[in-house]
């Protein structure tokens, strides 16, 4: 079995290709965002190109965040790890 250091090495670790939550709860959320949107659509007869634009930027700002919150989440566990490997409180 390859170490988590070679998978990601690799490519064969990567956390952005995982699949969203299947939790009931996210997939509630998901159809209520769906319903939103059609109802949106149908109220707002013409906009559709500019719902379409503000979901595009939507979904950029969301990479985006996940990103920045990803390479947050690594390096705050690079830390935990040079802490916990590099300190000796016996001594």
């Amino acid at each position: 079995m390859k170490s988590i250091i070679e998978q990601f090495y690799y490519g064969e670790l990567n956390p952005c290709e995982m699949p969203a939550p299947s939790t009931k709860k996210y997939k509630e959320n998901q159809q209520k965002l769906a319903g939103i949107e059609d109802e949106l659509r149908n109220k707002a007869y013409g906009l559709g190109n500019l719902i379409d634009e503000f979901k595009d930027i939507q979904h950029l700002l969301a990479a985006m965040e996940s990103s920045c919150d990803f390479a947050r989440g690594f390096r705050c566990g690079a830390r935990f790890m040079i802490d916990v490997l590099g300190k000796d409180e016996n001594k």
